[in-house]
């Protein structure tokens, strides 16, 4: 049985009823009033708005479909699940019916279906609309079109330096605490090569020096040029990419 509320929380609440302000938000305002008197009182205030008679409600006012419609359109519902979870704090159920059997009852509850809330939200005038793909994804539907480069260095004569790691006991450093590093580049060769949608790309060896700008542009003109003539790229078409990987 609903409780009788006081003449002030009455003319209190009135306004918020009358402009269909979502129960749960009432409620914060007035925590010592229940959701059922909320929503008998609403029946009350609002005209057109039918009594729930010996459980749910199965028809969703002209009344409460403008207010949804409203909601949804002002971000304050989340689409079908926010008018789904609106018309329950009405006493208004909007799923289907659970089915029979066990084996996917439990399915069922998980994944609750919003076919109905779904449904009403088209009939007032909104359609689903799926999202837009994230850019890269549209780029790599053209992934042929991608040309990627990448470099590594490989030491040729091993470790020429140590590394220490800090001791707490003085003296001198356990091996576990000792890790051999590589410092310079003279004995070192560097790979510079290219893959693509279509396969691996010319690859290029350097020995001695080191990589400056203008040697990068050599390795532009040949090993990528030679590249994209075999695979039949043009260059006003394809997509460079370098792929920068920071060296421990």
């Amino acid at each position: 049985m609903t409780r009788t509320l006081p003449y002030d929380v009455q003319d209190s609440t009135k306004p918020l009823l009358l402009r269909n302000t979502l129960l749960y938000s009432i409620k914060k305002r007035y925590p010592i009033v229940d959701m059922a008197t909320l929503s008998k009182y609403r029946r009350e205030f609002l005209v057109g708005a039918q009594a729930s008679t010996g459980g749910r409600s199965s028809k969703v006012t002209t009344d409460t479909q403008q207010y949804i419609a409203k909601m949804v359109r002002n971000g304050s519902l989340d689409g079908p699940r926010g008018a789904q979870k609106y018309l329950r704090s009405i006493n208004i159920s909007m799923s289907l019916l659970r089915p029979r059997d066990p084996r996917v009852r439990d399915i069922f509850d998980e994944y609750q279906s919003l076919s109905g809330a779904k449904k009403l939200l088209n009939e007032i005038g909104f359609k689903a609309k799926r999202k837009k793909q994230d850019q890269f994804c549209q780029y790599s539907q053209q992934k042929t079109q991608w040309v990627f480069s990448d470099k590594t260095r490989v030491n040729m004569w091993g470790s020429d330096s140590e590394s220490f790691y800090w001791s707490d006991v003085p003296g001198t450093n356990q091996p576990h605490q000792v890790r051999p590093q590589v410092q310079g580049s003279g004995d070192v060769v560097m790979f510079w090569g290219y893959i693509s949608g279509d396969g691996s790309g010319y690859g290029t060896a350097i020995i001695d020096g080191t990589i400056d700008s203008n040697e990068y542009v050599e390795i532009l003109k040949t090993s990528l040029m030679q590249t994209l003539e075999y695979y039949g790229k043009q260059v006003n078409v394809f997509v460079f990419s370098k792929i920068v990987f920071r060296e421990e």
